[in-house]
């Protein structure tokens, strides 16, 4: 598993709110709403990079 959602909410307007956790690096698509006709879909790519 790459990410897992951590929390959502929905306002009074309808906008939706999602919070994610990677848990490693890696590729995941993650999709919001019905499994034949989604909301919207995300490409979420995590990377790990060194601080300096």
């Amino acid at each position: 598993m790459l990410a897992t959602v951590t929390s959502t909410a929905t306002d009074r307007d309808g906008t939706s709110h999602v919070t994610l956790r990677a848990a490693r690096t890696g590729s995941v698509t993650i999709t919001w709403g019905p499994a034949d006709a989604p909301a919207f879909t995300l490409q979420l790519d995590v990377a790990a990079y060194p601080v300096q």
